[in-house]
């Protein structure tokens, strides 16, 4: 049985479909789901209309998501609606999963050279915040662990596992 059909919003393509990107959507997840906006339309947020609907086609009450960059299975996202995962579901669950705190455990699991990495930008976000000692105190974030692959790049189904999506990731251009 083929997975449901992921909304166009949604769609990762490994070809480029609109200016240069792979997913019609513009949105770096460290920013809250209100900033997506259209790549056509960078000056647009998402409708209302258009957060609401389905993400999937038929809709599905549980929708997983896995990302290689996220190899814990405490990273898994698991949008949930029982009327049917909306796009504003996914979208949010994305940007909470990002925002939360990494634990000592997964810390550890980090070589050296990963953790350098990861402090770097965590320097660079709590200080460039506008309350500094509160963000440094919050500790490091998922999002950190993202380097510079912060662009949501699209979604495409798992052939192995039914209604588990992969999250793939860009870089912002320069």
């Amino acid at each position: 049985m083929s997975p449901p059909a992921l909304h166009p919003l949604l769609q990762y393509s490994q070809h480029d479909r609109e200016l240069g990107h792979c997913c019609p959507l513009r949105w770096d997840l460290r920013d809250s789901p209100r900033s997506a906006c259209h790549v056509a339309a960078p000056d647009r947020p998402l409708s209302e209309f258009e957060l609401s609907q389905h993400a999937t086609n038929p809709p599905v009450s549980c929708l997983r998501i896995t990302c290689g960059i996220f190899p814990e299975e405490s990273w898994v996202l698991e949008a949930r609606n029982w009327l049917g995962v909306t796009v504003r579901n996914v979208l949010d669950e994305i940007f909470a999963t990002v925002q939360r705190q990494i634990t000592y455990e997964e810390w550890d699991k980090f070589c050296p050279k990963q953790r350098n990495r990861v402090n770097v930008v965590f320097d660079t976000r709590w200080r460039r915040s506008m309350d500094p000692a509160r963000t440094r105190e919050h500790g490091v974030l998922r999002s950190d662990c993202l380097l510079q692959h912060t662009l949501f790049a699209g979604l495409s189904a798992e052939l192995s596992s039914e209604d588990t999506y992969l999250l793939t990731l860009g870089r912002p251009k320069r």
